[in-house]
């Protein structure tokens, strides 16, 4: 039997196996920065042999069963809970035990070295987790784990404080949930003694994968920070800003992270607000808050042009908003010519639409709004001085310009955003949505299929990441630079 004692920190695999043959095709996918494996075997639907399990990978291995009552899918008896347990034991593996079951203080059930004593609370951080750690630590485990529940930003921030606060090499403290991304990334770099990441599906809510804890985030490598940013949306996870802020970062050597920002509602939790250590100096903005953002602080010109902004910056006594969407969509359609004589059709009635709009106007083109939503079409030609199309009238258009400023697109299963029908007079197709993957998006690919000049929304996301790196501090920031990191360093 190996020696399966594991050195801390560590960053762990975590695996959902549905059966043995799932956890070997899992396991081959694994980093190879990877310290450990987390099998979470409470949710597989089969018994998997814990000796068999553990024979799968080389590394050590942590076995788990997490219970309903602690977020999981574990229902069974005590007794079974304790079967399991020893089981997993005797096949040498290291064992994730609840402190709630008791099981934790027998010390005739699991050795101390291959013990880990953890408390789950999914709705959030209880009065008395202080006392809770320790009396974890009381039972001798080589490490303990106190997760908590983060339905918002300040919750998950304050978590990650914690961890700080408690870094004494064999505690581990995070969130869980919908906010808990930017508290997860900074719990370890902070100093957790475990952090988990997810391999092939997350296992946990809120669960990051293990590869962009590695590679965007570079968790495995502690330091001291003196800065950071992040993108505030309501869901960023599909945003390819982190890998690339970080890459420029770290292509500086400059002390800074920069973080996902997940929001649901900005007037309350008001993001540029919240004090941390290191300090926000710089937020990106990105869907649904864009013109929420704008009535934030002193407008740049573009923010005053448009209604929207997705940038802000501290200054001494107040926040400044910009937008760099307006030279991501202005800079790639200059590339290909003017639009003095022209006629374009925006697609979309948001932020980035409204950069559309100006950027369009700026080369020439007529513009034509049109949206899902008529009076909101109506309404943004009314403040731009352009005409509207009903949306339903958008196919039997012939415009020289089409640019989708929807969000459809980014979904692989999407359909094109604009109608097939008007690309027959082989239009310009400039379209602002990207996927995160780098493939083309449905509207890119049918534009090209029809013989259309395309820009993708990865050329303008190069743009406005460039402009708003430089915003952010980073010197000589080009649109090439940025280019090379999505081609070399695109999350998988």
């Amino acid at each position: 039997m190996r020696d399966r004692t594991l050195s801390l920190p560590a960053h762990v695999a975590s695996l959902a196996p549905r059966d043995l043959a799932d956890a070997r095709r899992l396991a081959a996918a694994i980093p190879a920065r990877a310290n450990a494996i987390e099998y979470r075997l409470d949710g597989a639907p089969e018994k998997i042999p814990a000796t068999a399990l553990a024979d799968v990978d080389p590394r050590p291995v942590i076995m788990t069963w997490r219970s309903v009552r602690e977020g999981g899918h574990f229902d069974g008896s005590a007794e079974e809970y304790r079967r399991l347990v020893s089981d997993a034991a005797a096949a040498g593996a290291l064992v994730d035990v609840e402190h709630a079951s008791g099981l934790a203080d027998d010390r005739t059930l699991v050795d101390r070295r291959r013990l880990l004593v953890s408390s789950h609370f999914p709705f959030g951080l209880p009065p008395d987790w202080e006392a809770r750690l320790t009396a974890m630590r009381q039972t001798g485990a080589f490490a303990v784990k106190l997760v908590a529940g983060a339905a918002h930003l300040r919750a998950s921030l304050d978590l990650a404080e914690i961890q700080r606060r408690c870094a004494d090499g064999a505690t581990t403290v995070f969130p869980m949930g919908p906010a808990s991304a930017p508290g997860r990334v900074l719990a370890a770099l902070f100093g957790g003694a475990l952090v988990y990441g997810s391999v092939g599906r997350p296992t946990a809510s809120g669960q990051p994968p293990l590869s962009e804890l590695l590679e965007v985030y570079e968790t495995d490598r502690p330091r001291l920070l003196e800065a950071a940013f992040g993108i505030v949306a309501a869901d960023p996870s599909g945003s390819l800003s982190p890998p690339v802020h970080n890459a420029l970062f770290r292509s500086r050597e400059m002390p800074f992270v920069y973080l996902p920002i997940p929001v649901s509602d900005f007037d309350r939790e008001r993001p540029f607000e919240i004090e941390l250590d290191p300090p926000f100096r710089g937020f990106s903005i990105t869907q649904p808050w864009k013109i929420r953002a704008a009535e934030v602080g002193v407008p740049g010109e573009d923010v005053s042009a448009t209604g929207a902004a997705n940038t802000l910056l501290p200054e001494r006594r107040h926040w400044r908003s910009e937008n760099t969407d307006v030279d991501g969509v202005f800079d790639p359609l200059s590339d290909h010519d003017t639009g003095e004589g022209r006629t374009a059709v925006i697609l979309g009635t948001g932020g980035v639409a409204r950069a559309a709009i100006v950027a369009a106007k700026r080369l020439g083109y007529e513009v034509a709004v049109a949206g899902r939503r008529d009076s909101e079409a109506d309404a943004l030609a009314t403040r731009f001085g352009t005409d509207s199309i009903a949306w339903a009238g958008v196919e039997e258009t012939e415009a020289d310009l089409y640019v989708n400023a929807t969000p459809v697109g980014w979904l692989p299963d999407d359909p094109p955003a604009i109608p097939v029908r008007v690309l027959d007079t082989r239009p310009l197709v400039f379209d602002c949505v990207y996927r995160r993957d780098g493939r083309e998006t449905s509207t890119v690919r049918a534009a090209r299929a029809a013989g259309c000049r395309a820009v993708s929304g990865l050329e303008m996301f190069a743009v406005q990441a460039a402009a708003q790196a430089r915003l952010f501090g980073v010197a000589d920031v080009t649109r090439e630079e940025v280019a090379r990191i999505l081609i070399g360093g695109r999350p998988s």
